[in-house]
């Protein structure tokens, strides 16, 4: 995978520089890989609009990048700035490409681009390597190590959730909602059932611990899978599901999702079961 290409490449170059403690500093990073034959620089700039997120530009003799300051959230800022100095890294220094503008557009066609994939991996590995990470939990996907990770590592929930997912190759996903609504879902290359796009109950909203208030929970709840995903895939099907939500500032919700083995059940005939299925959502 090209974010795994990305990750890999970031791991290699802190252990050759020797970064070996938490949090790595961007800074400090790039003043380590700038040098009089290829300065790089990072400068932090307030845009109007949070929709330009950082650009890197540069070639043969050297690179500079930009970063909007007004990015609200300060761990999504250092991410962003960890992901430009994945594109002077693995590409402009290479001679790849010289010009990378990087927005919530760009964004979206983020799996189309596997410049974009590796700099995201490159980003992930460098806040986030493997050998300084997997001592601070227990390897369990769940939200109190993955607020650990955050606070240690300065990045974002999301991020911390994408890393430590592939790092323990967990059958997991994020599902995000706003004000009960569907948002978006942060897939996992090892979970195997769709999400369904549907709004939160009552009986989901209640099971959500508010975060604002309460520690983060290192538990999940066992659920119906038939009110977060399509339980039936390649014959096979999910009689269960694990689930933890919770309630951050704006009205926003995330739920991890899990399954095991104990979860799962080879089926031949599932004819009935997807009109059984298809009736139950038309019903919400």
């Amino acid at each position: 995978m090209e974010e795994q290409k990305g990750a890999k490449e970031a791991e290699s170059l802190l252990e050759d520089l020797g970064f070996d403690h938490l949090p790595i500093n961007v800074n400090q990073f790039i003043n380590a890989i700038s040098d009089e034959s290829f300065p790089v620089s990072i400068e932090f700039f307030a845009f109007e609009s949070d929709q330009f997120l950082g650009k890197a530009v540069g070639n043969e003799n050297g690179a500079g990048i930009i970063i909007n300051s007004n990015i609200p959230d300060s761990r999504r800022l250092n991410f962003t700035a960890a992901h430009e100095i994945g594109h002077v890294c693995m590409h402009i220094m290479q001679g790849s490409s010289q010009n990378f503008a990087c927005g919530n557009s760009e964004m979206g066609d983020y799996f189309k681009d596997p410049l974009e994939r590796q700099a995201n991996g490159f980003a992930s590995g460098l806040l986030m390597p493997r050998r300084l990470v997997k001592p601070l939990t227990d390897g369990e996907v769940n939200w109190h190590n993955i607020k650990q990770i955050s606070d240690f590592c300065n990045t974002s929930l999301e991020a911390v959730f994408r890393r430590l997912a592939w790092l323990e190759k967990a059958p997991v996903a994020m599902v995000i909602h706003q004000n009960k609504q569907f948002k978006r879902f942060v897939p996992t290359a090892h979970f195997d059932f769709y999400i369904q796009k549907t709004i939160l109950s009552t009986d989901q909203l209640v099971s959500c611990v508010d975060v604002n208030y309460q520690a983060y929970p290192n538990e999940y709840d066992v659920v119906d899978p038939i009110d977060w995903v399509v339980p039936k895939r390649n014959g096979i099907l999910l009689t269960e599901l694990y689930a933890s939500s919770i309630l951050l500032k704006d009205g926003f919700i995330y739920t991890l999702l899990s399954y095991d083995d104990d979860c799962l059940e080879e089926v031949e005939d599932l004819d009935n079961l997807e009109m059984e299925h298809s009736q139950h959502f038309g019903r919400k």
